[in-house]
């Protein structure tokens, strides 16, 4: 089947994502285009309110799309809502049940996904030339014309497919970590939040409602690449998505954006909170540990990048792959992760490990983080870094669709073209100075960690971390 749904892998239980480090997408990729094409990205006025860019990539085989559309779990008035009105956009429309929508996919050679993220939904894909016009008007019925009828069906899916990923050790435990970092707030709706509120989502309005508010064309951002004239594709898009005739609901003063930037903003976690869930029919301790960090449009971000990659994110060559696995033979897989949203961010450490060995592995984590913190970080490494990221970047940029997703994603989170366009200088800008700088901002708050495995590593993480080696 070509359309995807209920892909939560962006801020649910991995929390290894963003669009700046990581700009890749789960669809098949048409090989076409590089970094260098982003000079080439232009916004075009439509009569709908929509923001559009577009990228001319003139030997690609089919155009690509990203619409991004604000909100996501951060707009919820009850949790799970934007998880489950995404899901049902492809369970059928006021004509075609969802049988007849996935034919239609099938038929147009469609690729489809639409996933949900703390700040906003994605919604993504490619369509051939031939069949540009059927294909957006499908697109089209699918935001306008959802009709939501397998409602109580999907969410007994959804309650089967969470408890599923739950049922792995490091999903619960990255998923402990991640809502005990961001109590309070939206961004702590998790899997385990959702699975746990789903139950008591008992009417459609709720999902109509979210539907009616977000899915509008003055909202959203479209992001498309390929070879279409832009007179032609702004035709059909004028046509095809005309204003929405429902008018906006007002949004309560406790969930409007500028008390959430505010509580996000000002939030801290007061002290060192080790949190563990017992699981004896683990054979490894996953842990988490992670401190707060900053929202996408600060400028903290880029040496926070930087330190990310030599810490945790350039895989073989990082330090924490280098010093706890390689030397010391901790563990099989160990990394750290820096994300970011539209009002705050979060930079994290994971391990898995044998129980027996949790202790060495908090020590570890904290000597690796302290070393940035007192010692700078030698030139020759800090380069390597550098082309390290770059070169990631480079590679997951290679496609149309990555190249959509990617422009799209960061335009959501706040990001100006100016600053993505830019982004590669201002990675190589980073300075020892900045890392150290950085580290001693970040990494010396108080920090959660989370482990789920058997009793004896949850006892050895108390242990740790109140007491010290």
């Amino acid at each position: 089947m070509s359309a995807r749904g209920f892909r939560r892998g962006a801020r649910g239980s991995q929390p290894f994502f963003d669009p700046f480090l990581n700009p890749s997408t789960a669809l098949p990729q048409t090989p076409m285009g590089s970094l260098t094409e982003l000079a080439h990205l232009k916004c075009y006025p439509l009569e709908n309110g929509m923001t559009w860019y577009h990228l001319p990539l003139e030997e690609a085989p089919r155009l690509a799309f990203s619409l991004a559309i604000p909100g996501g779990n951060a707009a919820e008035q009850f949790p799970g809502v934007a998880d489950l009105t995404d899901n049902l956009l492809l369970k059928g429309t006021h004509r075609k049940n969802s049988e007849a929508v996935a034919i239609a996919l099938d038929s147009l050679s469609l690729d489809l996904d639409i996933s949900t993220r703390r700040d906003y939904s994605l919604m993504s894909g490619v369509m051939l030339e031939d069949d540009l016009e059927d294909s957006l008007a499908l697109v089209a019925e699918l935001f306008y014309e959802a009709s939501f009828q397998e409602f109580e069906l999907e969410k007994e899916k959804m309650m089967g497919e969470i408890q599923m990923e739950l049922d792995s050790p490091r999903a619960a435990a990255s998923d402990l970590y991640v809502k005990t970092l961001f109590a309070g707030t939206p961004y702590a709706t998790t899997n385990s939040v959702v699975l746990q509120n789903l139950p008591q989502l008992t009417s459609v309005t709720w999902v109509q409602q979210h539907y009616t508010q977000h899915y509008r064309p003055e909202r959203v951002v479209l992001v498309t690449a390929g070879p279409t004239p832009v007179t032609r594709l702004a035709s059909l898009l004028e046509r095809f998505f005309p204003p929405r005739k429902e008018p906006v609901i007002s949004t309560p003063p406790a969930t409007g954006q500028p008390l959430l930037a505010q509580t996000l903003q000002s939030l801290t976690v007061n002290q060192p909170s080790p949190l563990g869930l017992c699981r004896p029919d683990s054979n490894q301790a996953h842990i988490f540990k992670g401190w707060l960090s900053v929202a996408a449009v600060h400028e903290d971000y880029y040496p926070l990048a930087m330190m990310n990659t030599i810490l945790g994110g350039a895989g073989l060559s990082a330090r924490l792959f280098l010093e706890l696995r390689d030397k010391r033979g901790l563990a099989y897989n160990v990394r750290s992760s820096l994300e970011a949203y539209c009002h705050r961010g979060m930079f994290s450490l994971y391990i898995g490990t044998d129980p027996a060995r949790v202790r060495e592995c908090l020590e570890g984590f904290e000597e690796e983080c302290q070393k940035l913190i007192d010692i700078l970080v030698d030139e020759q490494e800090l380069a390597d870094a550098k082309q390290n990221m770059l070169g990631r970047r480079a590679i997951f940029m290679e496609t149309a669709l990555q190249q959509a997703a990617y422009v799209a994603n960061n335009l959501v989170l706040g990001r100006s073209i100016e600053a993505i366009q830019s982004a590669p200088d201002r990675f190589r800008a980073v300075t020892a100075q900045d890392l150290q700088r950085v580290a001693q901002t970040y990494l010396t708050q108080p920090a959660v960690v989370a482990l789920v495995g058997p009793e004896g590593a949850l006892q050895a993480c108390n242990a740790t971390v109140f007491n010290g080696p």
